[in-house]
């Protein structure tokens, strides 16, 4: 399974004027990577806008070792030039789904932004905005991740 993974609004609330630099304190990530530990078959993909802003090094330094080593790539940022309907989230995952010929797999959107999926909201598990990655949000991911175990 892959986990598409927004930082804002999941990882942290959205409104506290978090600085997009090494200073940022993921308040949710421990959480996250808790419960990613329990399913080591998942692998995660950046989909948060911050990798239009920063290099893919400085986006992997929040993330414990363990965890690092398994997150695969980003997403391809607006600037690769897609077309709609790729020009959302949505369609920022299934362009990378189909470069990496994984259009069969399994996956998951981590996200805040609800509005970005169309078709495929099915495969999201929605964070409040200013709530971020809270109890609700992890119950739900949970289930996502057994359910593909199965």
């Amino acid at each position: 399974m892959i986990l598409f993974l927004d930082f804002d609004g999941v990882l942290h609330p959205e409104g506290e004027d978090h600085i997009h630099n090494g200073g940022v304190d993921f308040c949710f990530l421990p959480r996250l990577e808790a419960l990613l530990r329990e399913f080591p078959h998942v692998r995660i993909v950046i989909s948060s806008s911050w990798r239009e802003q920063l290099a893919y090094q400085t986006l992997l330094k929040p993330f414990s070792e363990d965890i690092r080593i398994r997150i695969i790539g980003a997403t391809p940022p607006r600037e690769f030039g897609l077309p709609h309907p790729f020009a959302h989230r949505e369609g920022e995952i299934l362009a990378w789904l189909q470069l990496h010929d994984a259009v069969d797999e399994s996956w998951v959107a981590l996200d805040d932004a609800a509005w970005q999926f169309d078709r495929y909201k099915d495969h999201l598990v929605v964070c409040g905005s200013f709530i971020g990655f809270d109890d609700k949000a992890s119950a739900a991911l949970r289930a996502r991740f057994e359910e593909a175990s199965r």
